[in-house]
């Protein structure tokens, strides 16, 4: 009969890729209903890894000192008499192990409201896969849909899936905890910041205003000054060749979101 065999105790950093069935043919003295059972039922056995000796990617394990284990694992008075190979051999991979952060998916969220933060436990996860596999891999972003638009903090458990069939996480779920809060959106208009600039030249910006506009949450809205913002040129990116500079946000508010500003450009005199 073919027996397929099952493998315990296999270092979790060895991955068996052979390309057939880990099988073994084993000649029984048995009564008929456990040949029925065999065939039937259950046609597996495990054989201990233990003393497997690996090498240049191929596993090889003397089959001889597994006998006694294998005729435990049949029924009754069900006797071995001969099995083929004597010696199990099949290629395998190394598995690597790497330690990658999860990082926010998208929200489906009502108007008005928007995310704040997102909190993962535990917030890096183990990645295990053959080392070609994983190496480019180093971020996870969970796959989160919502039954409805979100208005109100999340808390709950979501499942890490498999990035493909080789490359798996060591946990199948995390808890993520997301804060949200009501925004509303604010405009001013800024000067552009000249104090970065060298003072032995003097820079006129056409035009030399910005409109800033942006989304904070209602209760820090009041808070939130004019005097938060900073906009200017980067000095490096001066070319006297182009009349035109990008602009550069100096300084902003962190709790805000959706940060927008016009124009994106200004042109500029530079007076030596």
């Amino acid at each position: 009969m073919q027996f397929q065999l099952e493998l315990s105790d296999l270092p979790a950093s060895i991955t068996p890729i052979s390309n057939r069935e880990l099988q073994i043919e084993v000649t029984l003295k048995a009564s008929g209903f456990q040949f029925l059972y065999y065939q039937l039922v259950d046609s597996s056995l495990y054989v201990d890894m233990k003393n497997t000796s690996f090498e240049d990617g191929m596993a090889t394990l003397p089959l001889a000192g597994q006998f006694q284990g294998l005729q435990e694992q049949l029924l009754g008075d069900t006797q071995i008499l001969n099995f083929f190979p004597s010696t199990l051999e099949f290629d395998y991979q190394i598995q690597a192990s790497k330690r990658i952060p999860v990082l926010a998916p998208d929200f489906d969220m009502t108007i008005g409201y928007a995310v704040t933060a997102v909190r993962f436990s535990p917030d890096s996860i183990d990645l295990i896969g053959p080392q070609e596999v994983i190496k480019n891999i180093n971020t996870y972003t969970p796959n989160y849909v919502s039954s409805q638009k979100i208005r109100t903090n999340i808390e709950q458990y979501i499942t890490v899936a498999p990035l493909t069939e080789q490359a798996i996480f060591e946990q199948n779920r995390i808890l993520m905890k997301v804060e949200v809060d009501r925004f509303s959106e604010r405009s001013f208009l800024l000067p552009i910041e000249t104090e970065n600039l060298p003072s032995d030249k003097v820079y006129k910006f056409f035009p030399n205003h910005v409109t800033v506009t942006f989304l904070a949450p209602l209760k820090q809205l009041k808070n939130i000054r004019e005097e938060d913002f900073k906009f200017g040129v980067n000095p490096n990116d001066i070319n006297i060749d182009n009349t035109k500079i990008q602009l550069e946000v100096l300084n902003a508010p962190e709790n805000i979101i959706n940060l927008r500003w016009e124009p994106k450009e200004v042109d500029y005199l530079l007076r030596q």
